[in-house]
C-alpha cells in the first residue's frame, strides 16, 4: 500500500517547504509564532558530527528554543529528534543528503519535525546561513 503523510513548515522568508512526518505528540508548536532555525554543519558535503545530530553533540546554548536542521546519515532518524529535545530544541528538520536524495520517510518523533529532500535540503540550509535571523512559522 502506498501511503503519504505530508507535513508543511513555512520559512520566514514566506516561501513554504513540504516533507514527511508521523509526528503526533503533544508537545505542539504554535502556527502564530516564528522559531529560529539553526544548523550546525555548512552547505558542503562533508558533514560533522553536529550537522549529524549526534549524541552529546548539539550545545545546549546554541539550540534551546530552536528548531536544529539535522542531516540523514549515521545514526537512527528518530534519535536524531530525541538529541535535539535533549539539547533543548523545539522541533527538527530531517534534511536529506546526496546519499539519500529525494527519498523520503515519514517517522514518529520525539519532537515536532519533518523530513524533506535533497533539493528542499539544500535551499533550507542556505537560507538558515545566510539569514542573520532565519526563522520558521
Amino acid at each position: 500500500m502506498d501511503r503519504d503523510f505530508p507535513a508543511t513548515m513555512k520559512l520566514g522568508n514566506g516561501r513554504t517547504i513540504t516533507g514527511v512526518s508521523l509526528y503526533r505528540g503533544r508537545m505542539k508548536l504554535s502556527t502564530n509564532k516564528q522559531y529560529p532555525v539553526v544548523y550546525l554543519g555548512s552547505n558542503s558535503t562533508i558533514h560533522n558530527p553536529s550537522s549529524l545530530c549526534l549524541e552529546g553533540t548539539l550545545d545546549r546554548r546554541v539550540v534551546a528554543g530552536k528548531i536544529v536542521i539535522c542531516d540523514r546519515g549515521i545514526s537512527p532518524r528518530v534519535q536524531k529528534g530525541e538529541v535535539v529535545k535533549e539539547a533543548g530544541g523545539v522541533g527538527m528538520i530531517l534534511a536529506n543528503t546526496a546519499a539519500n536524495g529525494e527519498e523520503l520517510v515519514a517517522d514518529c518523533h520525539l519532537v515536532p519535525a519533518v523530513a524533506v529532500g535533497e533539493n528542499e535540503a539544500k535551499g533550507i540550509k542556505h537560507y538558515a546561513s545566510t539569514s542573520p535571523r532565519a526563522m520558521q512559522l
